[in-house]
């Protein structure tokens, strides 16, 4: 009998039929990307279009050592010289460009996400965020809390779902539960960074009876601009013994 090893083919044919009912269903219901309204094409998996997935780039470098937003020079940006943040560093998987002539795709994709209610997009987005990942192996994943009222009307938190992909594909540990929003402030869209600061003044707490973990914790949520709603997250944790905290989004406006 020869030792001579084999090829084996493996066959799985429930893949090839989920393959083939979504490649129908599409084919009879064509699917629109999330982002650019393009019809998708048939069989496509996820709801993004390949050009703008590939049109979501990383902030380009160099970046504030702190914000994370990028700048002329490397070192830290004048926002954080004047108000250092209590988090150790804040990066994001994509640049967010809400811009005149138009939304760009991580933009646009995330508008759909968190007022157009298109969950489905938590999957594709929460990989990206897992594909760039730069932090600790053994760090917790802190979702940013809503107020009850806002999670209410809009029905899901949209730092949970996108942290419960990323902690499934990289492995991490998250808790959902850690902080919670104490009162329902004023929108932060369009506001300056000095009433930002002023709008989110005791808006966030410990839960009562949680336990803090003594590891890294890295704040998750969907979007960092001025870094406020993540300073305010960082300075109450790290008051309360947390050894590191840092801040991770799916995207950075400039």
């Amino acid at each position: 009998m020869s030792g001579r090893a084999t090829d084996t083919i493996v066959v799985r044919p429930f893949a090839t039929m989920r393959y083939t009912i979504r490649w129908l269903v599409d084919a009879v219901f064509p699917a629109d990307c999330e982002a650019c309204a393009r019809a998708l094409p048939a069989g496509h998996d996820g709801p993004l279009c390949g050009a703008c997935r590939r049109g979501m780039v990383t902030p380009p470098e160099p970046l504030c050592e702190r914000c994370g937003a990028p700048r002329p020079v490397p070192g830290a940006c004048p926002a954080c010289r004047r108000h250092p943040p209590a988090f150790t560093t804040a990066r994001a998987a994509a640049l967010y460009l809400p811009t005149g002539a138009g939304l760009n795709p991580l933009a646009a994709a995330v508008q759909a996400f968190k007022y157009r209610g298109r969950r489905t997009l938590a999957a594709a987005l929460g990989a990206l965020l897992a594909e760039r990942y730069p932090f600790a192996a053994d760090a917790v994943l802190v979702p940013v809390p809503l107020h009850l009222a806002r999670l209410r009307a809009r029905g899901f938190n949209q730092a949970v779902l996108l942290a419960r992909v990323l902690a499934r594909r990289r492995g991490l540990d998250v808790d959902a539960r850690l902080l919670v929003r104490t009162r329902a402030t004023e929108a932060q869209a369009g506001l300056p960074a000095p009433e930002r600061r002023r709008n989110l003044r005791a808006a966030f707490a410990l839960r009562r009876g949680a336990t803090l973990p003594r590891r890294p914790i890295v704040l998750v949520d969907d979007v960092l601009t001025t870094g406020a709603t993540a300073d305010a997250c960082a300075r109450l944790l790290r008051a309360a013994g947390a050894p590191r905290v840092d801040v991770y989004t799916l995207g950075r406006a400039p």
